[in-house]
């Protein structure tokens, strides 16, 4: 099996890119429309933490590719909005550790609704193994390009 080459490559990158603009401006526009008090970046910080509850700042950051000075002022507002805590790592002060409180599970399960009907507007016509096929290959992908 041949290899794609530089052309095929270069359009294969731009169509990640403008796919992942282009979700980024409707999920926008669904929390705008569900008048939602949390921000795309919000949701982005919270996803990771509602897959593991407490995670070193340092992992969000690269999970949601911010700077530390960006994650820190969203860490913020999702302080005051009671949905995460902020405290030291006990095994090394510099560090700091996001957990989610009982409200931040909570609005997991009332955000749900909304990440449902966001995946369904735009999964249309598109068969369940196509979309699987095309996660192992951009993992896959992943994984030599961390290699």
């Amino acid at each position: 099996m041949e290899n794609a080459n530089y052309e095929e490559m270069s359009l294969f990158v731009d169509a990640v890119v403008a796919t992942r603009q282009a979700i980024k401006h409707h999920f926008q526009q669904k929390l705008k429309e569900t008048k939602s008090e949390v921000t795309y970046e919000m949701v982005q910080v919270l996803n990771v933490l509602w897959k593991k509850r407490k995670v070193n700042q340092q992992e969000i950051a690269n999970a949601v590719q911010k700077g530390k000075a960006s994650l820190t002022v969203i860490i913020d507002q999702l302080s005051q909005l009671n949905l995460v805590i902020r405290s030291e790592d006990p095994a090394d002060r510099r560090n700091k550790i996001i957990r989610l409180t009982k409200e931040g599970l909570t609005y997991k399960r009332k955000f749900e609704p909304v990440m449902r009907e966001f995946y369904a507007s735009f999964n249309t016509g598109i068969p369940a193994q196509k979309i699987r096929e095309v996660t192992g290959l951009l993992l896959k992908m992943a994984g030599h390009i961390r290699k």
